[in-house]
């Protein structure tokens, strides 16, 4: 069984590094904050290139405003993730007379390898060397079982026996702010991750690959490869936000960055379950903003952009936004998105069936070669008549998101509705969709044309593979521009 202590919620309650820790002496008398006068009067950080013992972060004559962040292990979710965006804010820090100060755990190595990995200077960090863990403990009746599982995780099993208990304790402590277990937000920001949200910037960028193992994903958000398998994700041409797996995706690099390196980054597996802080003082010490994580991806608490509190002091372009990259929610264009789009790609799966079912409805109806030559003449005089035309079902999702798509960019256009359901065809219809079939080699409806051009339906792309599709058309801006009087080229 599972011994609480009697400071239970220790390891999650995300307190400052200060207090707890070893490298830090007793504050200062000072007017400033009591953690101000902490920090300032810091004796035994570690320089991160040597190793040696640091004096103070904080200059005793200090005049600028300073953003001191304490980070958990290097070899962490969070770390690299929020220094991407501090590195990418340094400039306007700095340009605003405001020191950045990073504080993490783990050694000379670990530091080496994680300044490496995310561009941040040396002149920023210094390491702390923790040795302390969290509270809660687990029976020794349980190190047995405790151990086997052990030698699944990174860093395996200690060699030294005493170890085994502590270790597996922090193990568990990390494991259940994993779980979400007195983290509140952790469980809400990994699903985030996977979702995508709509009230944050893009995350990845175009030229952005990550590689685990057999599975490579990129260029960009889009392009995917499992093995011999390689397809695009559906949302791969929405831009403007943090779309689905985006963010899941920047942590999945982050997770193979550490692993593929764990003995390098942790140096102390004790301190896995340490949570982060950061702390904004003006230039008497006086504090100005202050956070405390209290759980894993939950190092700021605004975590769709995390450096919001600095708008006050660089600008809100640059803390809503610091990595620059494309941010308007999506677009105030929001027809032909969600979950129609997945299943509307994944119905090409089902293409040959439909072929076979388009041929063999229109034969069984008792059609005749003179229908399918007035079929094809109609629609050819139909497509060369109207800039664009859609052929739909009335019954079909996709085609009535295919006209709010239309209606949303204010296209004009013909709509022909062929039936209610393709089980609901007459002879005439089921030979005017066979026609589009011989014509196009899509089997499904809706068919889009513009400017006489087959381009697809709804989600699907020309046969040939020139147009993306209506929906892709949008997202591009060209459907916008053949409104406005372009041509399709």
């Amino acid at each position: 069984m599972i011994h609480q202590q009697p400071r239970t919620l220790l390891f999650l309650a995300a307190a400052s590094l200060l207090p707890q820790t070893h490298a830090f002496s007793a504050p200062a008398a000072s007017t400033a904050s009591p953690i101000y006068n902490t920090i300032q009067s810091a004796n035994s950080l570690l320089d991160p290139i040597t190793g040696k013992q640091q004096t103070s972060i904080i200059p005793q004559d200090n005049k600028r405003k300073s953003l001191i962040v304490l980070l958990p292990q290097l070899g962490e979710f969070d770390s690299s993730e929020y220094v991407e965006f501090l590195t990418a804010a340094q400039p306007s820090l700095e340009q605003n007379d405001i020191d950045l100060r990073i504080i993490g755990i783990g050694d000379t190595t670990a530091a080496s390898n994680f300044m490496k990995f995310t561009n941040l200077s040396y002149t920023l960090i210094q390491m702390e060397s923790c040795t302390r863990s969290w509270n809660w403990r687990v029976d020794q009746s349980l190190v047995c079982r405790m151990e086997c599982r052990m030698m699944f995780l990174p860093g395996g099993v200690p060699e030294e026996e005493e170890m085994v208990r502590p270790v597996a304790t922090a193990w568990l402590n990390y494991m259940a702010m994993c779980a979400g277990i007195g983290a509140p937000g952790t469980l809400r920001e990994i699903l985030r991750g996977y979702f995508g949200d709509k009230k944050a910037p893009e995350r990845f960028r175009d030229d952005d690959v990550v590689k685990a193992g057999f599975i490579t994903i990129g260029p960009g958000v889009g392009p995917t490869s499992i093995g011999p398998l390689k397809y695009n994700q559906w949302f791969s041409d929405e831009k403007g936000y943090q779309r689905p797996v985006e963010l899941a995706t920047i942590r999945l690099k982050n997770m193979v960055e550490v692993l593929t390196k764990w003995d390098e980054y942790v140096s102390n597996t004790l301190a896995i379950s340490r949570r982060g802080a950061t702390y904004l003082f003006d230039e008497d010490g006086n504090e100005l903003y202050s956070y405390k994580s209290r759980g894993v991806l939950t190092y700021s608490e605004t975590m769709p952009r995390p450096l919001t509190f600095l708008s006050p002091y660089i600008g809100e372009s640059v803390a809503l936004n610091p990595l620059g990259l494309a941010d308007n929610g999506g677009g105030e264009l929001t027809r032909g998105r969600g979950v129609l789009k997945p299943a509307g790609k994944a119905m090409k799966l089902l293409s040959i069936l439909f072929q076979l079912e388009n041929k063999l409805q229109a034969k069984v109806l008792g059609a005749e070669e003179s229908d399918y030559t007035a079929a094809r003449k109609e629609i050819e005089d139909t497509i060369n008549q109207n800039k664009i035309v859609i052929y739909t079902y009335g019954l079909s999702p996709f085609s009535a998101e295919t006209t709010a798509v239309l209606d949303e960019v204010a296209a004009d256009y013909k709509n022909v509705e062929v039936g209610l359901e393709w089980f609901l065809l007459d002879k005439e219809k089921s030979v005017l969709r066979a026609e589009l079939l011989e014509m196009t080699g899509q089997s499904s409806l809706p068919h889009v044309f513009i400017d006489g051009k087959h381009v697809g339906g709804l989600f699907t792309g020309s046969s040939d593979g020139k147009y993306p599709g209506l929906a892709g058309l949008k997202e591009s801006g060209v459907l916008q521009e053949v409104v406005d009087g372009d041509s399709l080229e």
